[in-house]
């Protein structure tokens, strides 16, 4: 029978989702006292239905009042602010709780108290190194919301020098990790105790691809390897059950402390004190129950951990976990060892599709290897780190293994993560989360079939049908057209567009924003380029350095080495311009400026430059007019890709452009862009705009939709459409457009 707890955690957690939605809790309010007066009248007929309708309203109650406190933190004033379209500057005292290098990045803080306080998530900038745990004064401009926002420092000033709290046990740690590790500190930190360690992208790319990512990120197996060496350490005290359990807690909760109680690890944390306090009572508790009771206590102390995707994945791998390891007890032995991380891989499959958009089936053979190895270093790296304070020379030989093992760790990675089909990159998103869901539900319905070999070989025989009918479904194509064929991918509020020329080839202008939480390059365009066949692409288009049309870029030029690069050639001291072209030093690609006059042929497909030239460049501009503006021709068609250019550019343009089929609109829609004179000069009969759904900018704007309607255009948005396809023969008056 399942636990009673199980459901009353489910119950919880529902009333939770609907307390942590400001909409849908104004309408719940009128459900609460129907539901308590039932719950009441049913208490003794029937406890568990009673039980579950007062779990719900508490739980609503819970994420209600979670919510308001939430709204009083500077995130939820600022995000509520930015949300009505206000960018003033903000400015907040706060102490890091992780040191800054001097290439900055994005460190978590702490607001000290004043107006308002809680967490806070800033964009540091470059050539100010930090100590964690040092206290500033930050000002600058805020950017999302309260839950996924960001403040972008632009100016600040140090209030304290000396490391104190949290962030100070971090600055420590730091220092002697990179005293006793060197180069690979950063991984080590990651490993032990920084859960938003700055790791250079090829390294997470590699875990991400060899379905190691788990690793990267501390979740509850880092909590429980140190909790194995925790254990027989201190039987080796010889000290008796209650004083080793109570020195195993408070260890562990001060290594959760110094973790920032990330919800994976606080659930192991609970779920190994639910499991000794069982023993030391001499109890059975069902595994289910435990799981139930200790995602409860994690949803207590932070009901925002409903919204985590760490929080599911660790939630849903430990339960296949447990599954598989009771499902095959009578098993042979190798299907006992593979067993877990099989399940575990299937049921975190569909939300890794749905957050991340990769799924890695290699990790189940990968994780067989990298897990002891894992349990191995961990405690290594950790006790090298508590030595470094009392015996620097016994710490140094401790690093050496424990580095050891980390280098077998990486090479193991590595080796994975070059494993054809090893991975596998979809559109992150419901599609690819329904996919992995069928998969599971497949293997579920292979698992479960009556052990008789005609029966199991029918089965397999269906699924590999179904298989391979949807994998080859669009493989043979039955348009014979030879056309060009464009795709603006709705990457939200950004741009990105796919070009194939009539023989197959690629051209990517721009791909997409960038953020600390999402990258529309990997998440985005690199999937959708892979599910169309492509293998390499030809031309890569980066049109000015903004992040929201550059954030992808290094992400596509790492995966498909392009042949050439165009860009405007800004010298930008922005990390992410830099980071783009490092990663167009590391391919093979030719880099060449962009300026006007321009052309690129390829395929009977012609590129040409209109904006800007050298002497523009030269004016003190904002980047966005600086950005590259592209005529595309295939036969008698002609678009226009405008990229963020705006009013100088169209009036310097004018006259030299001529009538386009398709404009891609300028800056999203902005007012600062897309006259009338534009419009009636290039006269077009479609306009797509890229944009994002409820954007803080309020793009596209009134003004320019007025206009494109008072010019007879079509107007098409990614926000509304998602992925807008065009194509055409090169001959035809109109394009053919479709919606993906």
């Amino acid at each position: 029978m399942r636990p009673p707890i199980l459901f009353l955690s489910v119950a919880f957690g529902a009333g939770l989702a609907v307390g942590l939605d400001v909409f849908l809790v104004r309408g719940a309010w009128y459900v609460v006292p129907p539901v308590l007066a039932t719950a009441l009248l049913l208490i003794r007929r029937a406890p568990l239905g009673a039980a579950l309708g007062i779990m719900g309203v508490a739980g609503l109650l819970w994420g209600a009042a979670a919510g308001r406190e939430r709204d009083a933190t500077c995130a939820g004033v600022w995000g509520r602010e930015s949300g009505s379209g206000k960018r003033e500057t903000v400015a907040a005292a706060v102490r890091l709780l992780d040191p800054v290098s001097s290439q900055g990045g994005v460190v978590d803080a702490e607001v000290l108290p004043g107006s308002c306080g809680g967490p806070l998530r800033l964009r540091w900038p470059g050539e100010h190194v930090a100590r964690g745990g040092t206290q500033w004064v930050v000002a600058g401009r805020w950017s999302g919301v309260a839950d996924r926002g960001v403040l972008v420092v632009r100016r600040l000033i140090q209030l304290e020098a000396t490391p104190r709290g949290r962030g100070a046990v971090r600055d420590a740690l730091a220092a002697r990790s990179a005293g006793l590790f060197g180069a690979r500190a950063p991984i080590v930190n990651a490993l032990v105790f920084a859960p938003n360690a700055s790791l250079d992208p090829d390294i997470r790319e590699r875990y991400v691809r060899s379905g190691l990512a788990h690793l990267l990120s501390i979740s509850g197996l880092h909590v429980g390897f140190l909790a194995a060496w925790l254990a027989l350490l201190l039987r080796k005290l010889h000290l008796a059950p209650g004083p080793r359990f109570a020195a195993m807690v408070l260890l562990l909760a001060g290594y959760l402390w110094l973790l920032g109680l990330p919800p994976p690890a606080v659930r192991a944390g609970a779920m190994l004190v639910l499991a000794e306090i069982a023993r030391l009572r001499q109890r059975v508790v069902a595994p289910r129950g435990t799981i139930a009771l200790s995602a409860l206590g994690v949803l207590l102390a932070d009901p925002f951990a409903l919204r985590s995707v760490g929080a599911w994945l660790s939630v849903a791998g430990i339960a296949a976990v447990i599954w598989a390891d009771r499902a095959c007890a009578r098993e042979r032995r190798v299907l006992r060892l593979v067993a877990p991380a099989l399940a575990a891989t299937l049921l975190t499959a569909p939300i890794s599709a749905f957050t991340f958009g990769t799924v890695a089936p290699i990790g189940v053979l990968a994780n067989l290897v990298a897990i002891p190895l894992a349990g191995l270093a961990v405690p290594g790296l950790v006790l090298a780190l508590a030595l470094s304070w009392l015996m620097t020379s016994l710490a140094r030989l401790v690093a050496a293994g424990a580095g050891l093992g980390l280098a077998l760790l990486d090479l193991m990675a590595s080796t994975a993560a070059a494993v054809p089909g090893g991975h596998v990159v979809m559109v992150a998103g419901w599609a690819a989360a329904g996919v992995w869901a069928g998969v599971a539900l497949a293997a579920w319905w292979l698992w479960r079939s009556p052990r008789r070999p005609w029966l199991i070989a029918a089965r397999v025989a269906f699924v590999t049908t179904v298989l391979v009918a949807t994998s080859l479904r669009d493989v043979v194509g039955l348009d014979a057209c030879r056309c060009l064929t464009v795709h603006f991918l709705d990457v939200g509020q950004g741009d990105a567009a796919a070009l194939r020329t009539p023989n197959g080839r690629w051209i990517v202008i721009d791909a997409g924003p960038r953020t600390p939480e999402s990258d529309a390059g990997r998440r985005i365009v690199v999937p959708f380029l892979r599910r169309q066949g492509a293998s390499r692409v030809a031309v890569a288009v980066a049109t000015h350095g903004d992040a929201d049309h550059l954030g992808g870029m290094p992400a596509v030029v790492e995966a498909f080495d392009p042949e050439l690069v165009l860009e405007p050639g800004e010298p930008l001291g922005r990390p992410l311009y830099l980071e783009f072209l490092a990663r167009v030093e590391e391919s093979d690609a030719r880099w060449h400026p962009a300026r006007a006059g321009d052309r690129v042929e390829l395929d009977g497909v012609t590129l040409e430059v209109l904006s800007p030239d050298s002497l523009w460049m030269a004016l003190p501009l904002d980047v966005n007019e600086h950005g590259v503006v592209l005529r595309v021709s295939y036969g008698a068609v002609h678009l226009l890709f405008q990229a963020d250019a705006g009013l100088p550019v169209e009036a310097r343009l004018a006259g030299r452009v001529g009538a386009v089929e398709l404009l891609k609109v300028g800056h999203h829609g902005s007012r600062s862009a897309t006259s009338d004179g534009w419009l009636d000069e290039l006269a077009p009969h479609e306009a797509v705009i890229s944009v994002g759904r409820h954007n803080r900018y309020g793009h596209p704007t009134p003004e320019v939709l007025a206009r494109l309607a008072a010019h007879g255009i079509t107007v098409l948005r990614t926000d509304e459409r998602g992925t807008i396809t065009f194509s055409t023969d090169g001959h035809g008056a109109r394009l053919r457009s479709h919606h993906d």
